[in-house]
C-alpha cells in the first residue's frame, strides 16, 4: 500500500440559499415539497436540486455549490465544505 497527497485544485463556490444564487440549482421537484429534509429538517419546498456527474442532488438552504475543473456542479454541506476549503480570493 502507497499514501498520496491531494493534489491542491482552485475551485470556483458559491454559497446557496435560495432560488437565484446559483443557475445550475433549480426548484425542487419530489412528490411531497412539503415533507421535511432528512438533513436539514426544513420543507423539501424551501430546497433546490443540482445535476451532477452521478445524477441529481438536493441542495439544503446553505449548502455551497462547486464547480469542479471540468466544469461539473455538486453540492457540498457547510461543515465539511469549511473543513476542506479556505479562501483563495473573492469576486
Amino acid at each position: 500500500m502507497a499514501r498520496y497527497r491531494k493534489k491542491p485544485v482552485i475551485v470556483e463556490a458559491t454559497q446557496w440559499w435560495e432560488l437565484g444564487d446559483h443557475p445550475a440549482v433549480i426548484p425542487f421537484r419530489g412528490n411531497n415539497p412539503n415533507a421535511l429534509c432528512q438533513h436539514c429538517l426544513t420543507p423539501l419546498k424551501e430546497h433546490g436540486q443540482c445535476p451532477t456527474l452521478e445524477g441529481w442532488h438536493i441542495v439544503c438552504p446553505g449548502d455551497w455549490i462547486i464547480t469542479g475543473v471540468q466544469g461539473e456542479h455538486y453540492p457540498c454541506k457547510p461543515d465539511i465544505f469549511e473543513e476542506t476549503y479556505e479562501l483563495l480570493e473573492e469576486n
